[in-house]
């Protein structure tokens, strides 16, 4: 079992969520995988141009 395994497990334990059919478990494991993937992108410094217009506004 990986790492990532161990976290989703631990996670679904926490939250009292059973898996009872083991395509459901490989499914989960795959979105589970997927979204630490995407959580890392949001994790990254950006800089100004980065941002969408109508958010970021530079001051004079």
């Amino acid at each position: 079992m990986s790492d990532r395994e161990a976290e989703l497990d631990c996670m679904l334990a926490r939250a009292g969520i059973a898996i009872r059919a083991p395509e459901e478990a490989a499914s989960m494991r795959a979105a589970f995988a997927e979204l630490r993937e995407q959580v890392a992108l949001l994790r990254q410094p950006r800089e100004a141009a980065a941002e969408p217009a109508n958010v970021f506004r530079l001051l004079p």
